[in-house]
């Protein structure tokens, strides 16, 4: 049974995933005693061409429910964010 009414099929400008980098990445983040945080990758989000909205899509779902979105980086300031590397020129 379907309950979706016309009112809620997807946007024309829903955006094409294939070949195309998402804007932000999903995070769930979960503390410690400790003060310390633990940043997952649970997902990804893509703008609409409109910039009205956004899709969502989560490889899984954190158990609190909480996921924090941040702008997609270049891989390599990604890895040395991880890392603890300074980048040199």
């Amino acid at each position: 049974m379907n309950n979706r009414n016309s009112n809620d099929t997807p946007h024309e400008d829903a955006p094409s995933q294939a070949g195309r980098k998402p804007d932000q990445i999903a995070y769930s983040v979960r503390g410690t005693p400790d003060g310390k945080e633990y940043w997952n990758r649970v997902g990804a989000m893509w703008m609409h061409k409109d910039g009205r909205g956004a899709e969502l899509v989560l490889d899984s779902m954190p158990i609190d429910g909480r996921i924090t979105l941040r702008e997609q980086r270049d891989q390599r300031m990604q890895d040395i964010r991880m890392s603890g590397l300074r980048s040199h020129p």
